[in-house]
């Protein structure tokens, strides 16, 4: 019987959600509970350029309106998803206010979508000061979409609302999705979409059981290097500071998003 990939395999996800635009659009708005009216995925050809490196990191990078979202696939979740996520925040907003030499005019919103996280379905990941829990920004917001704990619940039986079906259903088999895909259009677009991926030639070679062993073996090689990424995480974060300051940002704006002191900043003029 052929294996059926589902969309937690990050060449079947992206290539589901880049062909088929509506989808991702929905499943962000939802998340953001947010309607927009421009919606342009900036890297439409991320699935072409990057299928050769599965088992490494993908995301999906999106303008819509006046925002930019960043969507993350982390197909098993470890300590150091949260660090390393935090890390592309701030790079995404470095990048753009170094192309547009100014500062951004509405948020960066990340989309964490996880597999592997035992939480709640939708978490808020709030910047604060460690010192004294406040927020430190309101131009960054983050948020967890834990999809295991919706297929749990359709597992149990629970009778799912329409946002608790969409999520669902990135993690269901073919035969789950056919069962559900009478609650929401886009469910049975999804399903299509992620049927026509298992019959992608391109896609499914990637899934031998060599392939596998090799996506596996370059997972437990990219963990072993982010262990390293608490050993340099200050090293990691001065550079960035060097780089906003670069980019003309503000000392005390850096400090905030860098949680570096304002002094340390300062130290790197000299």
């Amino acid at each position: 019987m052929t294996k059926f990939y589902t969309a937690k395999y990050e060449p079947i996800f992206m290539y589901s959600v880049v062909k088929h635009q509506k989808i991702i659009k929905r499943i962000v708005e939802l998340v953001l509970n947010k309607k927009y009216d421009e919606f342009i995925i900036l890297n439409p050809n991320l699935i072409k350029d990057n299928i050769h490196n599965i088992g490494q990191k993908l995301d999906l990078l999106i303008k819509a309106d006046d925002e930019y979202i960043n969507v993350e696939l982390n197909s098993k979740y470890n300590k150091y998803i949260k660090e390393r996520n935090l890390l592309y925040v701030f790079k995404l907003c470095l990048d753009k206010s170094e192309k547009y030499k100014e500062t951004l005019k509405g948020k960066v919103r990340q989309i964490n979508i996880n597999f592997g996280r035992k939480s709640k379905g939708i978490e808020d990941i709030a910047i604060v000061n460690l010192m004294t829990n406040k927020k430190i920004t309101t131009k960054i917001e983050i948020k967890n979409l834990n999809v295991d704990f919706y297929m749990k619940k359709y597992y149990n039986n629970y009778k799912l609302t329409e946002e608790e079906t969409i999520y669902a259903m990135l993690g269901l088999e073919l035969e789950e999705l056919k069962q559900i895909e009478g609650r929401d259009d886009i469910v049975k677009e999804f399903r299509e979409s992620v049927e026509e991926a298992n019959k992608d030639e391109l896609v499914v070679k990637w899934f031998t059981p060599e392939q596998e062993r090799e996506m596996r073996e370059n997972y437990i090689k990219s963990e072993a290097e982010e262990k390293g990424i608490k050993k340099g995480k200050i090293e990691g974060l001065l550079q960035t500071a060097k780089n906003m300051l670069d980019a003309n940002m503000s000392i005390e704006t850096i400090s905030k998003l860098t949680g570096l002191s304002v002094k340390k900043i300062k130290d790197m003029l000299l």
